[in-house]
């Protein structure tokens, strides 16, 4: 039935073109980004291949968070439609479950609130082969780097905030209040992010951040660092196949 559910309410958002809309807005400034100096997302490539997997899963680590009111719209609608509507009496009549019906409806918003997320990979594979762009700036398309940001970034990111939200939503059954509750989410990691932006505390933000956004910045970073110094420890660990970015997510762990 959970699948049944599911599946009808993917549906109902294929159909829409909410969906799309968002995918191509995504994908449009990513690909702004990717193939142009002029448009920025995050901090500046430089000389880093612009199609590079850390840029990649970066991309997908901050528009994860940027999208926070994207999904917002989903989950809302799935969660509160019914109420919305003063349809809830007749589906709660059916000897339907309740839960059942709910966690149908939340699959289904979730799995697509991910699909604009995809928009990423649309938009940096098609800035690749635009004619204006220097090859050499350019390098070979690496589908694990998208298929890690997908896995790592966007999935997980997605599922966190529809939790929250879904909930949010259906205890309150009001569409006003969900957004509100985005909105104080996303403040709330704002805050915290000027909080411990500090140097000091630079292991701590990565490690309470729900979002890996300031994991993924400090992993990287660390990795870039060990990399550049050529430390014995690096070399040691290198030889073993581990990487510098291993050696940076062991060291949060």
């Amino acid at each position: 039935m959970i699948l049944h559910i599911a599946w009808f309410e993917l549906r109902y958002w294929l159909r829409s073109w909410m969906l799309w809309i968002f995918t191509l807005i995504i994908a449009v400034l990513i690909f702004g980004a990717t193939s142009s100096d002029q448009v920025q997302i995050g901090s500046s490539l430089g000389n880093t291949y612009r199609n590079a997997p850390y840029v990649i899963e970066n991309y997908y680590a901050i528009v994860s968070l940027l999208t926070l009111l994207m999904v917002t719209a989903f989950i809302n609608s799935a969660a509160a439609r019914d109420f919305s509507y003063n349809t809830y009496q007749i589906v709660f009549a059916t000897p339907m479950r309740r839960r059942d019906f709910l966690l149908g409806r939340f699959a289904g918003a979730t799995t697509a609130s991910v699909i604009p997320m995809l928009g990423i990979s649309i938009g940096i594979l098609l800035a690749k082969y635009m004619p204006w762009v220097e090859p050499d700036r350019w390098e070979r398309v690496i589908w694990a780097a998208h298929l890690n940001g997908i896995l790592v970034f966007a999935i997980p990111n997605t599922f966190f905030m529809a939790a929250i939200l879904f909930t949010i939503a259906v205890l309150a059954r009001n569409e006003i209040v969900s957004f509100i509750g985005a909105l104080l989410l996303l403040t709330a990691y704002g805050v915290s992010d000027a909080l411990l932006s500090d140097i000091e505390r630079e292991r701590i933000a990565a490690l309470l951040d729900p979002f890996a956004a300031r994991t993924f910045a400090l992993a990287t970073n660390i990795g870039r660092s060990l990399k550049r110094t050529g430390s014995a420890r690096a070399s040691a660990d290198c030889s073993c196949g581990t990487g510098c970015c291993g050696l940076a997510l062991a060291s949060l762990s």
